[in-house]
């Protein structure tokens, strides 16, 4: 034991190295153990950022609402995409009719939201703000009383099949309208259902 004691006190800077060593390895693993955990933390927080963008939606486009009417073989609302054209909104409408007038539209136009696409009839005139701009939902739907067919007065309120056919025979016999009061002298129309049609009829 005093052997032993004698040796540490001959060799006290080799024993305080060793002390000093042990120290300093022991604070070296506490060290490396804490920090690792750290490490992997701040490379999960970097990841997710990346994870959320590659999940964001597109912005989804724009669906318009447009009316069509007229020489069309479906009339009704239909949904179309932003940058559509006439043409495309007609395609969807069935297409037109053998009697329409498409040298009155312009099926080049882009559409807008609740716009409306009127396509008139062969010898119908539809006016110049429609042609413009068929945005215009309460241009007026005129039937010509001298070039109509049965078919053409379907979209007139107030005129059914019957009604049609009586015009017709009363042209047919006496020729062309003059004026628009001359259909009085038609069977069923008097000057109230006149002033009711005005608007939907020309000559």
């Amino acid at each position: 034991m005093e052997s032993f004691l004698t040796y540490i006190k001959q060799n006290v800077i080799l024993v305080g190295v060793l002390v000093g060593l042990t120290i300093l390895g022991s604070v070296y693993l506490l060290t490396h153990q804490v920090a690792a955990p750290v490490k992997n933390e701040i490379a999960t927080a970097k990841t997710e950022p990346q994870k959320s963008a590659s999940q964001k939606k597109l912005p989804e486009q724009k669906i318009f609402v447009v009316d069509i009417q007229g020489a069309v073989n479906r009339s009704g609302v239909y949904r179309l995409k932003n940058g559509a054209i006439v043409q495309e909104a007609l395609q969807m409408a069935g297409g037109i009719t053998e009697n329409a007038d498409v040298k009155q539209l312009n099926q080049a136009q882009r559409i807008t939201d609740q716009m409306q696409i009127y396509v008139p009839y062969k010898g119908e005139q539809i006016n110049s703000n429609n042609k413009n701009n068929q945005a215009n939902s309460k241009a007026k739907k005129q039937v010509n009383l001298n070039t109509a067919t049965v078919d053409d007065f379907k979209d007139v309120s107030g005129i059914g099949p019957k009604k049609a056919e009586k015009i017709i025979a009363y042209r047919e016999k006496n020729g062309n309208f003059k004026e628009l009061h001359d259909l009085t002298k038609v069977g069923g129309f008097g000057e109230k259902s006149l002033d009711a049609l005005k608007e939907q009829l020309t000559v």
